[in-house]
């Protein structure tokens, strides 16, 4: 009888046509999450207006949904580790579509309010599992650079959402503007056909034939003989597994992780909802505002594509800590008086070292815990660091009532970088799941021996 390690088998893989459909069902849904993220900084000059609200409240309603993250989040990142991921992200895709679409027949801020918790509730469970699912289904030498191309679509929905806001506000008004984001509700069934529920959950629940039939398209090369036997590095849970997070000295680098989730998401948040309104009381039109939004999501993606090749090369966590530096620089910077051009490559510059550093931040927090506990991890990374993009929207609010300066505005989203250099040099790489189980050095080279055997059973 074949033993196959599933883990291993995955890790050796190259891609293929089955990456291809898995990356876009995944970057689909993420996509959608960046939307929401966006949607509600691109319709909120129009929102104070029609309902009449001051800054500090606009910055509240903006908060809403970011609870119904952090709660998302600490719920569906454990639950996802006891029943699985995809039906999780599939639970989670439902929940955001109909939340955001219901948005747009709301007739006042306190219903809006309402379903935009319930938006960042589906938001906040779909994110950490993705990058959970993402990690475990795609080869070891391009997890840094899928993993971010998957996380990405958050920059690619933030375009679309002020792309579309551009196109829609002025002839179709706001509601329209959310009712594109129900669309999103027609990706659940593809999630449930075409993308692969979690290795070590199909190995723990004896599921041998719908494991067998993924790895067959994840390495169609390998004939698996119908008696095989199926392992996995790390097991499923059945209880809930916060308490093996900070297990086998994590819990020093767990509680540095949810800092520097804290702090980016702070300034994240803060820049997508408040960014259009500073640049205004810079002197901006709407329309200008909302093209500096679209530079800040166009430049995280394709800065963050170049950045995630070189983590893959160089280390994700060096490769963090340079970014975060540049990102202080970048965000402080765009208070100042300067041409055009150059304000428009600082905004490009600073959406590679906020979000984007975040989506390689993902890749390599993801490595950092066993299969077991990923989502839980993750998720309450997630839920702490929603903290953060709950205070982010209320502080930029509270900074534009009590009239600060466009600098001390742009520096209150640019010391949360700084707080992150320190944290990721603080991290204990050593204590990582990749580099206890010595996943980073396996290669192709090392995989093929045992898939040969395997072939030839």
């Amino acid at each position: 009888m074949a033993k196959i390690n599933v883990s291993r088998l995955i890790a050796g893989s190259k891609f293929n046509a089955f990456h291809w459909i898995f990356f876009l069902c995944c970057v689909s849904v993420v996509t959608v999450d960046g939307y929401d993220l966006v949607v509600y900084g691109t319709t909120i000059p129009v929102l104070m207006k029609t309902w009449a609200i001051g800054p500090s409240y606009a910055g509240l309603i903006g908060s809403y949904a970011l609870i119904g993250a952090i709660s998302g989040a600490l719920v569906f990142g454990p639950l996802a580790d006891k029943i699985g991921r995809r039906k999780v992200i599939a639970i989670c895709t439902a929940m955001f579509s109909l939340a955001m679409a219901t948005c747009g027949l709301c007739n006042n801020p306190v219903i809006f309010g309402l379903f935009r918790f319930l938006a960042g509730l589906g938001v906040g469970g779909a994110l950490p599992n993705m990058a959970a699912l993402v990690t475990e289904w795609t080869p070891l030498n391009k997890r840094s650079v899928l993993v971010s191309a998957v996380y990405n679509g958050m920059q690619v929905g933030g375009i679309a959402a002020a792309a579309i806001g551009m196109w829609l506000l002025p002839v179709y008004g706001w509601r329209s503007v959310y009712f594109c984001g129900g669309v999103s509700l027609l990706f659940v069934p593809f999630l449930l056909k075409l993308v692969p529920e979690t290795p070590a959950l199909l190995v723990a629940r004896k599921r041998n034939r719908e494991l067998a039939a993924a790895l067959k398209r994840v390495r169609p090369e390998i004939s698996i003989p119908e008696d095989a036997e199926f392992e996995a590095d790390g097991k499923a849970v059945t209880k809930l597994p916060l308490a093996q997070v900070f297990q086998d000295h994590r819990g020093f680098s767990t509680v540095m992780f949810w800092c520097i989730y804290f702090c980016t998401l702070f300034g994240i948040y803060g820049l997508n909802i408040w960014l259009p309104k500073l640049m205004m009381e810079a002197g901006y039109a709407l329309g200008s505002s909302l093209r500096f939004l679209l530079t800040l999501n166009l430049g995280s993606i394709i800065g963050n594509m170049i950045a995630a090749a070189i983590a893959d090369r160089f280390g994700a966590r060096r490769t963090v800590m340079f970014m975060y530096l540049l990102g202080f620089a970048s965000v402080a910077s765009l208070s100042l008086k300067t041409n055009p051009y150059t304000l428009t490559l600082l905004v490009a510059l600073a959406g590679t070292c906020t979000m984007g550093v975040h989506n390689i931040l993902q890749a390599y927090v993801s490595v950092y815990y066993p299969p077991a506990v990923r989502s839980t991890g993750l998720g309450f990374a997630f839920g702490v660091g929603r903290v953060g993009s709950i205070l982010g929207p209320t502080l930029g609010g509270l900074m534009l009532s009590r009239h600060f300066t466009l600098f001390q505005c742009f520096l209150g989203f640019a010391i949360p970088s700084l707080i992150n250099f320190a944290g990721i040099v603080l991290v204990r790489d050593k204590h990582s799941y990749a580099h206890v189980a010595g996943r980073m050095e396996l290669d192709a080279e090392e995989l093929s021996p045992a898939t040969e055997t395997i072939a030839s059973q």
